[in-house]
């Protein structure tokens, strides 16, 4: 968290009052409030850092020690058993703590989670609306309801009461319906798996300068739309657009990189009034099946392509591949060394970490969850993989961990704690 995000709330905010109890609680010693900072859970860590500004220097040096809650480094997001469905869990993989935070309504445990970037997590509700919410500040931004995208439409019934949606096929080369087809008829819930199969932010969502790109079906479509807007803008602008896998962002020139089925790369320009697409990978591929993600490195683009066994009913990985991207040669070379550093990936916007940063991490790694959302869609409450894939010899360490729930899916996290303005 940068010193400004919060500072300004302390420029008018007087010391703790003392008339309850007669002590002045902004006096306590900075040593034993880095202490105390260093045991607190992630909520009580934000609140107390801004009550002073004796507090807060006590907070930021915490912080800077390392020893304050509210960096724990990356964590595994999920719904523990033993917990209110209303209560996240947070798992820091630093500590091996687990912090339990409360979540605004609705319940944390009837959301589907299909994303996290910037401190923020990505959920759709039961309706089907999509929520970023800051589990550490409880701050919620609702974005354009799913009616808006496209090929979306509410459906009513035959006295005219709404009952769920109808999703269209779009036609690309008409850049309309395509009339000839039966749209599918979905449920309110239903429609989640299908409005939001990715998503990405440009940045933090409390900043308003914030972008949000989802992919959805039924051809792996993409649409944006900015916080505030009212509704979604369809990415029609060639017949390519269409059967992607992935997207991240790129602040350095503010583009969006797309990855398709095929292992082709579209650069992606919002920042206009209509968007602009430019093909900067052109594989030549034909459809392979796996799973394809787009991977920005300290050295250029990576692609990771992950393939799927089934053991016992259930999904597991069975290989991945890492290719580094020559844009120059238009080609892809394997890649099996990450320069001490793991890689970790689901439907959070993937990043990679320095092992000597992150001790208790494998290097040559990536760090997986279950992103899957036609398995996740079919078997709502079955297995969820989240583990390690070792470069080195192809081999796979599940995480465990004891009371964590398969649904909501986990999801890799960072916290952060800027507050909405």
């Amino acid at each position: 968290m940068e010193e400004a995000s919060v500072t300004g709330e302390l420029l008018e905010q007087e010391a703790p009052s003392s008339s309850i109890s007669g002590v002045d609680w902004s006096q306590l010693p900075a040593d034993l409030l880095v202490c105390i900072f260093g045991v607190l859970e992630v909520p009580d860590v934000f609140s107390s850092g801004v009550v002073c500004r004796a507090w807060h220097a006590s907070f930021l040096e915490a912080r800077r020690l390392g020893i304050c809650s509210s960096n724990p480094g990356p964590c595994l997001v999920f719904s523990s058993g033993d917990r209110d469905p209303s209560v996240v869990t947070l798992h820091s993989l630093t500590t091996g703590k687990n912090y339990y935070v409360t979540m605004p309504d609705p319940p944390f445990r009837t959301r589907y989670i299909v994303g996290s970037s910037h401190g923020w997590l990505i959920t759709a509700d039961e309706r089907s609306n999509l929520l970023l919410v800051n589990p550490a500040t409880q701050a919620q931004i609702p974005m354009p309801p799913p009616e808006t995208i496209a090929n979306v439409r509410i459906r009513c019934n035959g006295e005219g009461v709404p009952h769920g949606y109808d999703l269209f096929k779009l036609d690309m080369s008409s850049q309309d319906f395509d009339t000839e087809t039966e749209p599918n008829d979905l449920s309110w819930e239903e429609g989640r798996f299908y409005f939001y199969k990715r998503v990405v932010l440009t940045a933090d969502p409390s900043s308003r300068n914030c972008t949000v790109m989802i992919l959805h079906l039924l051809d792996d479509f993409l649409s944006y739309a900015r916080v505030g807007d009212n509704h979604w803008t369809w990415i029609d602008v060639d017949e390519l657009c269409c059967c992607y896998h992935d997207v991240l962002y790129k602040d350095d020139d503010r583009l969006f990189s797309a990855i398709r089925a095929t292992g082709d790369v579209h650069a992606i320009d919002t920042n206009g009034p209509s968007p602009m697409l430019r093909v900067v990978l052109d594989t030549k591929n034909s459809l392979i099946n796996n799973t394809k993600y787009i991977v920005l490195s300290e050295s250029g683009d990576l692609q990771v392509w992950r393939y799927y066994k089934h053991v016992n009913n259930d999904r597991r990985t069975r290989e991945l591949i890492v290719y580094k991207v020559d844009l120059g040669e238009q080609k892809l070379a394997e890649l099996k060394d990450f320069d001490g550093r793991a890689l970790f990936i689901g439907f959070n916007s993937s990043f990679f970490l320095r092992v000597e940063d992150f001790p208790m991490l494998a290097p040559n790694s990536v760090y997986c969850t279950d992103d899957s959302m036609e398995y996740i869609y079919c078997v709502r409450f079955g297995f969820r993989e989240v583990g390690a894939f070792h470069l080195d010899d192809s081999s796979f360490t599940d995480q465990l961990i004891g009371s964590r729930l398969n649904w909501p899916s986990p999801i890799w996290f960072w916290p952060s704690f800027t507050k909405v303005n």
